[in-house]
Formats: structure tokens, sequence, C-alpha cells
């Protein structure tokens, strides 16, 4: 006998207050309501319900195991919705917040072939350093480098960001190559500036013997885009630190040289974040798939 439907009987059962009240609601007979309960009861080798010719009420399992009940079913139909969603070709607005170099050279290949798929899918990217609130500022999904702060919203792990560092073949000749991370005192860094400057912005991490280390650094060329440093590394201004894969198209063509390779920092957690939602549209459950895919 259909577990799913025995189930439902047992709870449209205690709801109603009887059989024949349950058998409308399934379209089936009292009769075959007892049955169900019967058969139930025989799977959990528990009573469920006390009857009597004028009454019934759940025993003390009964009353423990209905709201387990309760909870099974809605996962079943939740299920049932989002198989439903899947099957559905996605459409509609869909609103990305990523940070700047990440959007640009890991996430914009990657929604290219997510929209080629679903072209009815319209997506609307922001992409900016600064923190942003997925709820209050109106994202569907937001991307995150680094620790997460426990903020109630469902993160789904990526592949991890890799920082490296790189100077140009002429810097390189003209100022020498640093062997260690000490070395830097003595060169032009490149420095990447945040939203809100601080002192963190002169200090770059290393792993040394096994430990993070940061070290003080200075250079004459600061900015908040990460694109200019990295066109500033290229026509030979200093060593920078960014991203590996956005430098990975001028370490290929021997624009830049990739330095310092043996004190990498530890490479940076990435997640996608979005709210707890059970009733999404198809096209946020499709794109989240869709991106954990691509990137984990």
């Amino acid at each position: 006998m259909n577990l799913f439907r025995c189930m439902q009987a047992f709870i449209l059962t205690v709801k109603t207050g009887s059989f024949a009240a349950a058998s409308v609601s399934l379209n089936t007979s009292p009769q075959m309501i007892a049955k169900y309960i019967a058969f139930l009861e025989n799977y959990l080798g528990l009573k469920l319900l006390n009857r009597t010719t004028r009454s019934q009420n759940l025993t003390e399992f009964g009353k423990q195991y209905y709201p387990k009940c309760l909870s099974i079913l809605a996962e079943i139909q939740a299920t049932k919705v989002l198989a439903q969603q899947f099957s559905e070709e996605p459409k509609g607005n869909l609103r990305i917040s990523a940070p700047v170099s990440y959007g640009y050279y890991n996430l914009i290949p990657v929604i290219s072939n997510f929209m080629k798929r679903y072209p009815k899918v319209e997506v609307d990217i922001q992409l900016s350093d600064r923190y942003v609130d997925l709820v209050q500022d109106n994202f569907d999904v937001v991307f995150r480098i680094g620790q997460l702060a426990d903020s109630g919203l469902i993160a789904r792990k990526l592949k991890p960001y890799q920082l490296t560092f790189a100077a140009s073949p002429s810097y390189l000749a003209q100022h020498g190559v640093p062997s260690v991370p000490k070395d830097l005192e003595k060169h032009n860094c490149l420095i990447y500036q945040y939203m809100n400057p601080n002192k963190n912005d002169y200090l770059w991490p290393f792993m040394i013997n096994g430990k993070k280390v940061n070290v003080s650094i200075s250079g004459s060329l600061q900015s908040n885009e990460t694109l200019v440093l990295a066109k500033a590394a290229i026509e030979g201004l200093g060593i920078t630190m960014l991203p590996e894969s956005m430098l990975s198209d001028a370490i290929r063509q021997n624009k830049l040289l990739p330095i310092l390779q043996d004190f990498l920092p530890p490479a940076k957690e990435v997640h996608l974040l979005y709210t707890a939602d059970r009733q999404r549209p198809s096209k946020h459950n499709i794109f989240i798939e869709f991106v954990v895919n691509a990137m984990s």
C-alpha cells in the first residue's frame, strides 16, 4: 500500500475528526481510510489512534508522530514544486552582486554560458567591492570573498580565490627579482585601496614557514580599481598583488612574470549567498545550481 497515501489519510483524519470526513477529501470510502490507518499502524508497529464507536483520539505516540508526518509531507510537496520549477523554462530578471575583479574575470564567463542556455532570463549584475545587503539592496544572489559573518543566509561554497604576485620583465630587469617577502621593502608596490582606505591597504599577506604573515609595503601608485593596478604592472611601474585569474593571460603572454610563488597566501573562500525561501522562482534555483556546478 502507498505509504504517502496512508500518511495523507492519517493527517486528514486528525484534521477533520473522522474517517468519513477524511474520505471526502481523498475521494474514497471511510472503510478505505480505516485500511490506510491500519496499514500505517502496522508499518510503524504502534497505534496512532484510540478508536471507539463515537470518537477517536491520538495516542501518545500519535501526538508525536502527527507533526513529523506534517513535516515529511510538506517536504515532499516542496520537492514536487522544485521539480515543476526546473521543468519550466526560466525567465525574468535576475539581480546579482559580486566583487569587481571576481565578477569580471570569474563570473562573467559563467553568466554568459547561463544566458546562452536560458535566453529568457535577463541579468542585472552589479560589480562593487563594497559590502551589499542582499535583502535591503534587493539582490537575488550575492557573491562574497573571505570569511562569512553569521547572516542567516544560505551559503554555497565555490572554488577558492587565489591571490598572486607579479611584475613586468622590464621592472624586474631594472630593480631585481625579490626572493623573499622582506625584499619588497626595496620595491615599488602597486597598492589596492579599499572602499574605506585604512592601514591594511599597506599590508600584503604571505605564508612564511607555514604561518600567515603580513608584510608592510609601500609604493607610489595606489588605486581602488584593480584593472588600473594590473595595467600599471604591465607598464613596468611596480609589483602587484592581484587575483590569479586576473593576471593569468598577461603571465601567459609574458607581459608579467609571477614572483614569490613559494610564499603565496592561502586562497580566500568564495560563497554564493541567497535567502532561505522555499518560494524562489525557478530562475533563481537553476542559476544557483548552474553556478555551483560550474565554479565548485
